[in-house]
């Protein structure tokens, strides 16, 4: 098993740019937000762990230290063009992948596990992170056919109102077949208002191959925040003070 953690991005939304901070390093009770990610990830070694970095990539990779590999993402350019750098690291390796967020610091050790296990038992080529909660938050829908197969994922913002009534929603973590999901990266297409290559679009991919996708849902909901704003990482902090009582 390996693990690609994308930690290229800037927060703009986090104020990152004005603190001299990269998002992967925005701290959070005194800690990184990325390395909360790595402590839930220490099923792994650290040499199982590609972290993808950009800006200011080399605060990232002085404080996280040595162990782990690096590769750049040059342009900024979405998830799944990310996800494709860590090639030249996994290209020949033949394993299940795991492909994850710096910013999700409330992501157990025990849901990383479960999407191995999920992809493992069932064969799937593509297993799924989803939340259940109400209110639906403004996450992607999981789009389903009449055979209650996956077959997209819709940005809530670009949801119909019958999708927004679908609570079924996207976390973010997949778990793909790395001699695969090279391939399939690069047949995701960026045919949306930003112009970016996300992650999610491998699910279309996978769709129109007829590749088997599963879904784990998650038990705590508390692990569905991430940290994207401002009021994210209050809700976080008041979250973290909750749980360490």
């Amino acid at each position: 098993m390996k693990a690609i953690i994308l930690a290229a991005g800037k927060g703009t939304r986090l104020e990152c740019e004005s603190s001299d901070l990269p998002k992967a390093l925005r701290l959070l009770g005194g800690k990184p937000l990325i390395r909360y990610v790595l402590d839930s990830l220490d099923f792994l070694s650290p040499e199982d762990i590609t972290i993808v970095v950009g800006f200011l990539k080399e605060q990232v990779m002085e404080t996280i230290g040595g162990g782990y590999h690096y590769v750049e993402q040059r342009e900024l350019n979405g998830t799944a063009k990310a996800t494709l750098c860590a090639e030249t690291i996994l290209g020949n390796f033949l394993g299940p992948i795991i492909v994850c967020y710096c910013d999700m610091p409330f992501l157990s050790r025990k849901t990383y596990q479960s999407m191995f296990a999920k992809h493992m038992e069932t064969g799937a080529g593509n297993t799924l992170l989803a939340g259940r909660m109400h209110p639906i938050p403004p996450f992607g829908r999981f789009i389903r056919d009449e055979e209650n197969r996956l077959y997209d994922v819709v940005e809530d913002s670009a949801c119909t109102d019958v999708q927004k009534q679908i609570d079924e929603v996207n976390v973010g973590l997949q778990v793909v077949d790395s001699p695969r999901l090279w391939t399939w990266l690069r047949k995701v297409d960026n045919i949306n208002p930003k112009r970016e290559y996300y992650l999610t679009g491998l699910v279309r991919v996978l769709a129109a191959e007829g590749v088997r996708q599963e879904v784990v849902t998650l038990e705590n909901q508390n692990e569905m925040l991430g940290i994207n704003t401002i009021d994210d990482l209050r809700a976080a902090e008041a979250l973290l003070r909750r749980t360490r009582g």
